[in-house]
């Protein structure tokens, strides 16, 4: 987190990049996330939430498995973007107590790519419809801060 940005999740793959990741940026509602795949692989190596406008706040525990009947496959994911067939956007921002998650689009995840601090959902069809992080309790103060004062 820093004051321009409300929050980056950098993975491993960041640092053994040879070239500056590729940049997608999503129009999630009313705010804005860009995810960074390593151009050559796919890798996701960030996700950068880079505006937050009017999340919707819940005061629940983030439940990243949601139900017990999707399997959580470790590591993190490589993805593509098509920018010729996007979906209209049925995005939202939710902050919990713990965490957050970002919705891509509608649907249900049914293929689930991370560990329990940070996960993304899949469509039956392999497009990324959600991303979960699970973050401190001070950094979640320090988010929901944020957004109240943007308000």
């Amino acid at each position: 987190m820093d004051e321009y940005v409300p929050l980056t999740v950098q993975w491993a793959g960041y640092s053994r990049l040879r070239d500056a990741p590729r940049s997608v940026v999503l129009d999630i509602g009313d705010s804005l996330v860009e995810i960074k795949p390593d151009r050559n692989d796919g890798e996701v190596v960030e996700v950068v939430l880079v505006e937050l406008v009017r999340p919707e706040c819940f005061d629940d525990l983030l439940d990243i498995a949601e139900t017990t009947e999707i399997e959580i496959n470790p590591g993190v994911p490589c993805v593509s973007f098509d920018e010729s067939d996007q979906e209209d956007s049925e995005g939202s921002v939710r902050l919990y107590t713990d965490g957050l998650r970002i919705r891509f689009a509608g649907g249900r995840a049914v293929r689930r790519v991370g560990d329990m601090k940070a996960m993304f959902g899949f469509s039956d069809l392999g497009h990324l419809v959600e991303f979960a992080v699970r973050l401190e309790p001070d950094l979640m103060a320090r988010l929901r801060a944020l957004c109240d004062g943007a308000r």
